[in-house]
């Protein structure tokens, strides 16, 4: 195998530690609605420090 090739690949961003409170909060917003609106996704995010992105990955991986 060729380890050269293997720098030229985009770098995977590591994975999120959730904290408590996070993962309680997201668990909390899963219960009341499993499917949550740009606008939601956005407001929990921000709430909890993370991106929207990180938010929108906890839900699919949720379901």
């Amino acid at each position: 195998m060729n380890t050269s090739s293997g720098l030229s690949k985009k770098q995977r961003k590591a994975r999120t530690a959730f904290t408590d409170h996070q993962l309680q909060t997201l668990e909390k917003s899963f219960e009341r609605q499993k499917y949550l609106s740009v606008q939601d996704r956005m407001e929990l995010a921000n709430k909890l420090g993370l991106s929207d992105t990180q938010v929108k990955t906890w839900y699919q991986n949720r379901r």
